[in-house]
């Protein structure tokens, strides 16, 4: 009934325990046998006994501590040293030095092996089963270990051990993609390193073919209009002041916006002679209107020469010179030189009407490229700038072209005889590419230089360099309309 409700797997015979109580008998025999150490006399000492005193006449040590500074040491009676008796041991026990090499030998420092063979037997017979090593076992018995002995077949081998492991330049090669990697949002994708010298080009994602309409882009567009019309006021109070209240205005802007890219470059890395830069650009638009064109010239060969020499006397510090220099020029020519043309038109007659054309213009185009753009726009421009698209590049035209035609024609000297439909036309479609190739060359410096507006200072805009980054690039272009065309 036991065997049916727990079966067991082995035979009583077939015991593996390693103690079993036996009979009377069976150890009888074995001690007949002299397989096991016998009982231990009545009068043997045995664990946990009080080993003997000292014999009685040995000499007793002083218990007196400390001993007076009267006694002698050598006086004082000692028991005799009684020598322990040496362990036995197999050899030697010496340790090499540490300057030699290891000999790999461990010593047995215990009894010798004859009396641990002795032991072995002794055991042994107490039990049935002895333990067996892998080889000593039947065939049926090692084929578990068939799995383990499967890790050394070639067939799985892996890693270094795998005869045919890819070559190491297989690992760099990868498959070609067919599907076109999804767009990013225009953001400013480039890094910018930290050491001037190792800046890379414009990391831009490619063209968009699901290009979705913005929508307002992050402006606040009430705050937008309402600081418009602010500067719009602004101009028109120093216009009506005369030329040279309007040219202070000029100035103001302009420094200004150079200041704006200044700190710019030097938040990014950049380290242009600030001061130097400043000067050039406030000197600039004022010899021009005192000068003219020649004054140009003067300006920037001296900008030039002291920039040089800004890094000689060592102004500029540990700045790279090159990265200096180049940085300095780049504010005065982009900024100083295309700003003074304002100066220039203020020189020619009517000069205040024909600055009127410049910024009217530029003003149209983006007011309507923005809300065409916003409302229309599908088709994306360029990745230099991700917000713009065709349909606004066309509102930007139309809107430019109808204020050099309709508004920009009421107004001396645009309105006079001599200057008819074809001149406005062609000055308004002038103005339009001039625009748009100076709004495009403002977001390309802030895609490289990593930042979203060159400044706050203008709530809704961004900064002065924001606002009027177009008419840069309008104004020359309407000083030689108005050169060729009108005067």
């Amino acid at each position: 009934m036991d065997d049916e409700m727990f079966p067991r797997d082995k035979q009583p015979g077939e015991s593996t325990e390693g103690v079993r109580i036996i009979g009377a008998e069976e150890a009888e025999k074995a001690i007949e046998r002299e397989d096991v150490a016998r009982r231990l006399p009545r009068d043997a000492p045995r664990y946990g006994d009080r080993p003997e005193g000292p014999p009685e006449d040995a000499p007793r040590p002083a218990i007196r501590f400390p001993l007076s500074g009267s006694s002698d040491p050598t006086e004082i009676e000692r028991p005799p040293v009684v020598p322990a008796d040496p362990l036995r041991t197999s050899g030697e026990h010496r340790l090499p030095h540490w300057t030699e090499p290891a000999t790999g030998e461990v010593p047995k420092v215990l009894a010798s092996s004859e009396e641990d063979d002795d032991d072995l037997d002794a055991w042994s017979s107490f039990t049935s089963s002895q333990p067996r090593w892998r080889g000593e076992g039947p065939p049926v018995e090692r084929e578990e270990f068939d799995d383990f002995s499967r890790l050394a077949d070639d067939e799985t081998r892996v890693g270094a051990l795998d005869p045919n492991r890819p070559d190491p330049h297989e690992f760099f090669e990868f498959d070609e993609v067919e599907s076109e990697p999804a767009y990013t949002p225009p953001a400013t994708t480039r890094a910018i390193s930290s050491d001037p010298r190792r800046r890379g080009g414009l990391r831009h994602p490619g063209p968009n073919p699901a290009f979705e309409r913005p929508t307002d882009a992050g402006r606040n567009l009430q705050q937008a209009v309402v600081i418009g019309l602010i500067l719009a006021a602004a101009f028109l109070l120093f216009a009506k002041a005369g030329p040279k209240y309007l040219m202070a205005l000029v100035v103001a802007v302009v420094t200004l916006a150079a200041v704006e890219l200044l700190s710019v470059l030097r938040r990014v890395g950049y380290h242009p002679a600030t001061l130097l830069g400043i000067a050039a650009t406030v000197t600039l638009p004022l010899a021009a209107y005192w000068k003219g064109e020649p004054a140009f010239t003067v300006v920037l060969s001296l900008t030039a020469v002291f920039g040089m020499l800004w890094y000689v006397v060592g102004a500029g510090g540990d700045d790279s010179p090159v990265l200096g220099v180049a940085s300095t020029m780049l504010v005065v020519g982009y900024v100083a030189v295309l700003g003074s043309f304002a100066a220039l038109i203020l020189t020619l007659p009517d000069g205040i009407g024909v600055l009127y054309g410049a910024i009217l213009t530029s003003v149209c185009y983006d007011i309507g490229g923005f809300f065409v753009g916003r409302s229309f726009g599908t088709r994306q421009m360029t990745a230099i700038s991700p917000h713009k698209t065709f349909e606004g590049l066309a509102g930007g035209w139309i809107a430019s072209v109808l204020a050099a035609i309709v508004i920009v024609g009421f107004i001396s000297p645009w309105d006079s005889t001599d200057v008819g439909l074809g001149v406005k036309l062609g000055f308004g479609l002038i103005a339009a590419l001039a625009a748009t190739l100076g709004d495009l060359c403002e977001s390309l410096l802030k895609r490289d230089l990593g930042v979203k507006d060159m400044g706050t200072l203008l709530p809704g805009h961004g900064g002065l360099l924001d606002r009027f980054d177009s008419l840069l690039f309008v104004l020359p272009a309407t000083y030689y309309v108005a050169l060729i065309w009108i005067f």
